[in-house]
């Protein structure tokens, strides 16, 4: 019987979403699908497309129903984490540059799932699968989150690969996988060596994540040494530093967000802009300003987010005035579209 990982691409592109799992699949011996069919779009249709989906799959193949993972993209990880969370046959989620719908958090208390995240630091996302992250914390389920260097895409193979790492580490303490001390040592030491170049780097909120994923890894081993890192580093000026300008970034994120979003609604809903664009041309030189005059990486990457859920913003509302024959909003989106551009924010 053998494992497997069922994949969805918010664009129904099976062999893109196939290709980030490539290394980990065959490190760990998955089976790899990705639909053509399911993509951004009703849940009702979605649903039915993946149980067909699943049932036929489970015809052609003899699977182990102890080893099902699921695994999306922007929508299609919302999509996988809604079937994991109505379901019980799932032993982990891979989520990547999306959370959780906001109705499946209130059925997570029933689940058992293991759930690793997975973001962009410039993914316009980036906000909410931290504070998912703490929420999952707080409901004692087994979670964690991989923050890499990029926007809102699929992740690389090999950071790919660090999810099935842990996904592995899971499946020893489950006895869902016979337990390979090897393996274990494996994943700890190249963790560890991680959060020492962080370290090495003075980028002290992610060493602190990679040192606790190293407890994590193995919580049969004494970790003292690492114990003690960590609370030194949480003890140091540069750390103590580094959290307080993110926290103060992701209050600042938060208010220009909501007043981008809440001014689009406000015009979208009468398919006009006030004073010929004035407000988005003030915001976005604003943010264009904030991008070019600040050496402070996460400053850059603030505005990266910003400008990017702007972007999928406006090509969202400008897809769906198209299929709803809304001509008015369509062409609003249109000329909101090109004074984006204006600013360097291509669709």
């Amino acid at each position: 019987p053998s494992a497997i990982v069922f994949i969805f691409d918010p664009g129904g592109r099976g062999v893109r979403g196939i290709k980030p799992f490539v290394l980990a699949a065959k490190t760990y011996k998955y089976i790899l699908v990705c639909s053509n069919n399911s993509k951004n779009g009703p849940i009702d249709v979605n649903l039915e497309i993946t149980n067909r989906l699943f049932d036929s799959l489970s015809a052609e193949y003899n699977l182990d129903p102890s080893q099902f993972y699921i695994s999306g993209f922007s929508g299609g990880a919302r999509l996988a984490g809604s079937i994991a969370v109505s379901s019980v046959v799932f032993q982990g989620v891979i989520a990547c540059g999306a959370s959780f719908n906001g109705m499946d958090k209130f059925a997570l208390k029933n689940s058992n799932f293991s759930y690793v995240g997975m973001v962009g630091d410039q993914d316009m996302n980036y906000q909410e699968m931290i504070k998912n992250n703490e929420w999952l914390d707080k409901m004692r389920m087994k979670n964690t989150l991989f923050i890499g260097h990029q926007g809102h895409a699929w992740p690389e193979q090999k950071q790919m690969l660090r999810a099935f790492d842990w996904l592995e580490i899971q499946a020893f303490k489950k006895n869902i996988r016979k337990t390979n001390e090897d393996v274990i040592k494996k994943i700890y030491d190249e963790n560890l060596k991680i959060a020492d170049s962080l370290k090495g780097n003075n980028e002290m909120i992610s060493a602190i994540m990679e040192y606790e994923r190293c407890i994590a890894i193995d919580d049969t081993k004494d970790n003292k040494e690492v114990k003690e890192m960590i609370t030194s580093i949480k003890k140091s000026k540069e750390y103590k530093t580094q959290i307080q300008k993110k926290d103060e970034i992701a209050v600042l994120e938060n208010e220009i967000g909501s007043s981008i979003l809440e001014q689009f609604v406000k015009e979208l809903k009468v398919a006009k802009s006030e004073s010929d664009f004035k407000f988005w041309k003030t915001e976005l030189k604003k943010l264009d300003s904030r991008k070019v005059k600040s050496n402070d990486i996460q400053i850059k990457n603030m505005v990266d987010r910003i400008q990017f859920m702007t972007k999928a913003m406006v090509y969202e509302a400008a897809q769906g005035s198209k299929i709803n024959k809304q001509n008015d909003k369509l062409s609003y989106c249109m000329e909101l579209e090109k004074v984006l551009e204006l600013y360097g924010i291509k669709l």
